[in-house]
């Protein structure tokens, strides 16, 4: 038996996982498969540091299923638009329970505060089972991208990112990526050594390659060095470090 790892697409909307697997690969999924009582749609990954092929698995119910052992992430969606939105979650806890995935997301389409399930009732939600909530379709503000030096992935960019900085149990890792990631880190480190001495003009020409070298790291350590390069543009313009310590 084929013993890829699995992603399980569940939906408590009239969302059906069909739409959302094809939202995220851009395909046409398999309607039925020789495999499971299920839809089944192989999906192959290729970052800049590894290769993987996955199943993403479309359950309409929780059934028991000999591709359980194989589940590395699940993927819920929710209807914000309806009051018993985070209620109609329940008939997938035996998902997270048996399945016990990495990686665990519940989406919506958008939430705000009109909607019946607000983005912080969601939130919460995720907080306390571990889960990350994703919006498909957020509303972003105008002048977001320019306020933000090292731009997160949002919508469905999100949950695709999500889903590639994992590490499949299956992944085959590209020639010299060790190298790579080795050198990766050592250049940043260098890019933001001698901020002290740059001007800012010289680190804004260095952004790029700044983005460049975090754009493959997981989120924490984007984050991380997101933190250390507008500390280095702060300083850069003069500024004191001890005013920008609890940001």
């Amino acid at each position: 038996m084929d013993s890829k790892p699995c992603v399980v697409i569940v939906s408590s909307s009239n969302t059906k996982p069909k739409s959302l697997i094809k939202l995220i690969t851009k395909e046409n999924p398999v309607e039925h498969s020789e495999k499971y009582s299920s839809l089944s749609h192989p999906w192959r990954f290729e970052t800049k540091y590894y290769t993987a092929e996955v199943e993403l698995i479309g359950l309409s119910e929780y059934t028991e299923n000999e591709f359980q052992k194989n589940v590395e992430a699940l993927i819920i969606h929710m209807d914000s638009n309806k009051s018993t939105g985070l209620d109609d979650l329940k008939e997938w806890e035996p998902l997270e329970t048996n399945f016990d995935p990495d990686i665990k997301l519940l989406i919506a389409n958008y939430c705000n505060n009109e909607t019946k399930v607000t983005k912080a009732m969601a939130t919460d939600w995720c907080l306390k089972r571990g889960f990350e909530f994703i919006e498909i379709f957020p509303a972003v503000e105008a002048d977001q991208e320019e306020q933000d030096l090292i731009e997160e992935k949002i919508g469905v960019d999100r949950i695709i990112e999500a889903l590639e900085t994992h590490i499949w149990s299956n992944l085959v890792m590209k020639d010299k990526v060790k190298e790579e990631k080795e050198n990766k880190n050592v250049d940043l480190d260098e890019l933001l050594m001698d901020d002290t001495n740059d001007d800012f003009t010289d680190l804004f020409n260095k952004l790029h390659m700044m983005k460049d070298s975090i754009q493959s790291m997981p989120v924490k350590e984007r984050k991380q060095c997101a933190e250390q390069v507008v500390s280095a543009f702060w300083k850069a313009i003069g500024g004191d470090e001890e005013e920008i310590a609890d940001l």
